[in-house]
């Protein structure tokens, strides 16, 4: 059995409203679920969902496909729902890129990591984004996620729920851009010598893609098949980072980041990274490998209040509601088929 050890109380929220709405105002009943003390069969089941099947790496692929053509048809016509219809799939391609990077960071393609470094750094050119710095930046991110030196934490900024306000909402607006600053600054600041220099080579030289392409493309056909599907899809990568770890609690693993459950689609398309609970618990396990570890764990997770939301619509409306409020370091959203259930 897994030992399973209580939990007294749960900050409240800053306001009475609000955390008759979105926290447990009066403690719960939640309880703190020890990992190292499953079962030897649920070890067993945990362990064989870390074995890699190289046949799912065509993912790779698609979105370069749904980019290129989306991007391709939306410069063949001039319909407007067509030309909208196409933006929001390039941008869903692009979107794809993204988490295929970090699925690279992992090494959870063929686990040699010059091989996945090559796949992150050609997955990224597109986007801006460094991925030599995101190498250095995400594994602490990782292994000190929700504390005080988590790179990726915008409540280590300020303890003022008005800041919190405010930070909340450009990372809801602005999240992505920032980050693409962030990340290679990050990366240089934490690390020296050989791969210092990688980082500015591979910076220099994306800049140096982009700049060429610029000038030898017309600035019609870059926006359309670029600029625009980026603006989706850098708003799809804000929700994600917002409903990744966004309010969650610094007490326990199962609780100090957020698991969306979706549509088939939406998951596939976002190589199951909205799984992210489970994610965090074993990154070891391969993107096609994270709902069948999400079942394993279902049991866990009602019992520890785990915050894993039904929907991306669900959580955003939650969000919304404490964004317009006053979040603070110390509130839990809790999913609100769980509220009646946990919270005394």
């Amino acid at each position: 059995m897994v030992t399973l050890k209580k939990h007294l109380t749960l900050a409240q929220a800053s306001t009475p409203s609000s955390g008759r709405i979105h926290f447990c105002p009066n403690g719960h009943r939640a309880q703190t679920i020890v990992r190292t003390d499953f079962t030897d069969e649920k070890k067993k089941a945990i362990r064989s969902l870390h074995s890699l099947n190289k046949h799912w790496n065509i993912i790779i692929l698609l979105p370069f496909g749904l980019w290129i053509g989306a991007g391709f048809l939306a410069l063949q016509t001039d319909n407007i729902f067509v030309n909208l219809l196409c933006y929001v799939s390039a941008g869903l391609g692009l979107s794809t890129l993204s988490v295929i990077v970090h699925e690279s960071t992992h090494n959870l393609f063929t686990h040699n990591p010059k091989i996945d470094r090559w796949i992150g750094f050609f997955c990224s050119l597109p986007l801006l984004l460094c991925s030599q710095a995101y190498r250095i930046r995400h594994p602490i991110h990782h292994k000190h996620v929700r504390s005080e030196n988590d790179p990726d934490d915008i409540e280590n900024l300020s303890s003022s729920a008005r800041v919190l306000k405010a930070l909340y909402w450009v990372m809801f607006f602005f999240g992505a851009y920032l980050f693409l600053f962030d990340v290679p600054l990050e990366g240089i600041k934490r690390t020296a010598g050989r791969r210092r220099i990688v980082i500015l080579l591979e910076c220099g030289f994306t800049l140096a893609v982009h700049l060429t392409a610029w000038m030898l493309i017309p600035a019609s056909v870059i926006a359309e098949a670029w600029l625009l599907p980026m603006l989706v899809a850098v708003q799809i990568g804000n929700v994600r980072g917002l409903a990744e770890h966004g309010i969650t609690s610094k007490e326990n693993e199962f609780i100090d980041t957020r698991t969306v459950t979706t549509s088939a689609i939406a998951s596939f398309l976002m190589c199951n990274v909205n799984y992210h609970l489970e994610h965090h618990l074993y990154p070891g396990v391969p993107w096609y490998n994270l709902p069948k570890l999400h079942r394993l764990f279902d049991d866990s997770y009602r019992k520890a209040g785990a915050s894993v939301y039904r929907s991306y619509v669900s959580l955003l409306i939650d969000m919304l509601k404490v964004f317009t409020s006053a979040p603070q370091t110390k509130g839990r959203l809790i999913p609100a088929h769980l509220r009646r259930e946990i919270c005394l």
